[in-house]
């Protein structure tokens, strides 16, 4: 089975124009993402598919293969699903281009699913809420996601789900009491299709769900798929506006300072 990445890319972010490459301790973000797709063990291949020509060329001097599409793609999976034309794998991981600390021991698990028996037509990644990041639930930066008991997804939102009526108070940031209810999922804009899912992904139509909360996973829910959660273990912070890179830099330095702990000699 050849799984590759494809990191979709483009410049013309509403909140955050040219954000793949906004400067992380000295690297573009998008090289960041290159990297950590590099160290995932079941990709044979990164790529970066973009609009911009300066992003090409950053994807390409930090080792990936860069793929120009359209700029009038709806979503970062129909830029996925252009450059697959291009590009032949049995499995495609859409690794944000803006999730500088996506752990490639996720996304071996994410692609890992496709080889067991039942495969889903999509996979992605989603996480318990840290205790300190009760807030998040408010944010609608932050999609959440709940499942049904087998692990697939139910839905995908950018408020706060299921709603307890009578234990979420209008605008209280505290979530329900540990152990009384189910809690959402902090959802990760990782992905995984197979080809032939991912061909279909691009014919879909924008439903109404999608629309409304502008999240391209709910086409996929929409139109019946079944899409897998993997619980992600790893740290993960996706930067959407300016404001988060000090966020990020920072936590860039935590990992590194953890692996130089770890290396041989220390």
């Amino acid at each position: 089975m050849r799984a590759v990445a494809v990191i979709p890319a483009r410049y013309a972010s509403t909140r955050f124009p040219g954000k793949p490459l906004a400067p992380l301790l000295g690297r573009p973000m998008i090289a960041w993402v290159i990297a950590a797709a590099s160290r995932a063990r079941s990709l044979s291949g990164v790529y970066v598919a973009t609009d911009d020509e300066g992003i090409a060329e950053a994807a390409r001097a930090a080792g990936a293969e860069a793929v120009l599409t359209s700029p009038d793609c709806a979503s970062g999976s129909d830029r996925v699903a252009e450059a697959a034309r291009s590009v032949e794998a049995d499995v495609y991981v859409n690794l944000q281009g803006d999730e500088p600390l996506a752990d490639p021991a996720d996304v071996d698990a994410l692609v890992a699913v496709f080889g067991g028996p039942h495969p889903p037509e999509m996979a992605t990644l989603a996480q318990p809420f840290a205790p300190d990041a009760a807030s998040d639930l408010w944010n609608p930066d932050v999609v959440k996601v709940v499942c049904a008991a087998a692990g697939d997804a139910l839905y995908f939102s950018r408020a706060p789900i299921p709603h307890y009526r009578d234990a979420w108070p209008r605008g209280c940031g505290e979530p329900p009491a540990p152990g009384a209810h189910v809690a959402p999922l902090r959802h990760l804009g990782v992905y995984a299709y197979t080809r032939r899912a991912l061909s279909e992904f691009g014919e879909l139509p924008r439903g109404r769900l999608e629309q409304a909360e502008s999240l391209e996973q709910l086409r996929a829910l929409e139109a019946g798929w079944t899409i897998r959660v993997v619980r992600a273990v790893g740290e993960s912070l996706g930067v959407d506006r300016p404001e988060d890179l000090p966020r990020a830099e920072a936590a860039l330095r935590r990992r590194q300072a953890r692996e130089d702990a770890r290396a041989p000699g220390r």
